[in-house]
């Protein structure tokens, strides 16, 4: 695996909107582009960019451009794993390179929709594929993020992101495992295999592809993790066809600190297990099938035996609004979600799926 380049202090890197890689000096008020580090006029744009990170502050007060640089600095954002906080950089840098001095007070809710749908349009860039409901549902979730905190620092009073129109999916969206699909990845991959640990593991916890390459085994019965995305930390009950899966697993095929683990003995990289499920899917002939659609797969699942909505919502880890928040704060979580998995357990039991 490629070792991941470093960067020289207060440079990042991301994708913009038409699929080119930037970089970008920040420090303090300063937000500065800069050519690729390989190019010969690299270090004389960092230079100079220090040098005016000591005497001036380009970010113009109350701009989208000084809204983002607080949001970086929240603990919000710094509490996540580096691997979220890349994705949400990838979703906001391309907002912050268009409208970086625009006025965080005049944004309307038309301007968001405007936004979105701008998102929203598919389009092939240098072959790469960009937009879609996906991305647009993502950028409507990180808007909503940095004007509620906008709101907070009372630059304006209301959030223009909570008026504007949801994204609504066009069917570009993760293919939801169905029964058919869960049948036949099993029936390729016995138990005994890492695909069906993998697939299993996701199945019964769902597990964000994010967390579950980097899962810990459970003990006195229970998984326990950090979400990547949401920094939360998370129990979950083994469900007795995932303890199946663990237990048939041959010796040393699984590492003490990550449950699955390459063919070497190491942990999997998050790029290199979505690689792998790619490949286990596509061999047990399901194109469409990927991680995350197992994380729908337990929702729906649940939804089918008639699980409530603050079931779903433990189940999945989910505080879509500020209802199920405030009440979710007082439940217990982990009782629910076992509720939840329980019904699913026994339904699969009863219909003797194997």
């Amino acid at each position: 695996m490629p070792r991941k380049a470093i960067l020289d202090p207060y440079v990042s890197v991301f994708v913009d909107r038409t699929g080119k890689q930037r970089y970008r000096f920040r420090r303090g008020k300063v937000s500065i582009y800069l050519p690729p580090p390989t190019s010969k006029d690299y270090k004389a744009a960092y230079s100079k960019a220090k040098g005016d990170a000591g005497v001036i502050g380009r970010v113009i007060e109350n701009s989208v451009n000084d809204l983002v640089t607080r949001f970086y600095r929240t603990v919000q954002f710094r509490r996540v794993s580096e691997a979220w906080q890349t994705t949400m950089r990838q979703t906001i840098e391309p907002f912050r390179e268009e409208y970086g001095n625009d006025m965080v007070e005049h944004f309307r809710p038309k301007d968001i929709d405007k936004i979105l749908e701008d998102r929203f349009e598919k389009r092939v860039i240098e072959g790469k594929q960009f937009g879609g409901s996906a991305s647009a549902e993502r950028l409507r979730e990180m808007l909503m993020r940095l004007f509620k905190l906008a709101k907070k620092l009372e630059w304006r009073s209301d959030n223009p992101v909570e008026l504007s129109e949801p994204v609504k999916h066009s069917g570009d969206g993760f293919h939801p495992w169905d029964e058919d699909d869960i049948a036949a990845y099993r029936k390729r991959w016995p138990l005994g295999t890492k695909a069906r640990l993998a697939m299993e593991l996701m199945l019964w916890t769902g597990a964000r592809r994010g967390d579950a390459y980097l899962m810990p085994p459970p003990k006195g019965g229970r998984f326990k993790w950090v979400a990547a995305k949401t920094g939360k930390p998370t129990s979950f009950v083994v469900a007795p066809q995932l303890q199946a899966a663990i237990d048939a697993m041959p010796e040393g095929s699984m590492g003490d600190e990550t449950m699955l683990i390459t063919d070497f003995g190491k942990p999997f990289s998050r790029a290199g297990f979505g690689n792998k499920m790619r490949e286990w899917c596509d061999l047990a002939g399901l194109p469409k099938c990927t991680a995350h659609g197992l994380r729908k797969a337990l929702t729906r699942r649940s939804a089918d035996l008639g699980a409530s909505q603050q079931e779903l919502k433990a189940l999945g880890g989910w505080e879509n609004d500020d209802e199920v928040r405030t009440y979710a704060k007082n439940a217990n979580r982990d009782k629910l979600a076992e509720g939840a998995l329980a019904a699913v357990v026994e339904w699969e039991r009863e219909a003797n799926i194997v």
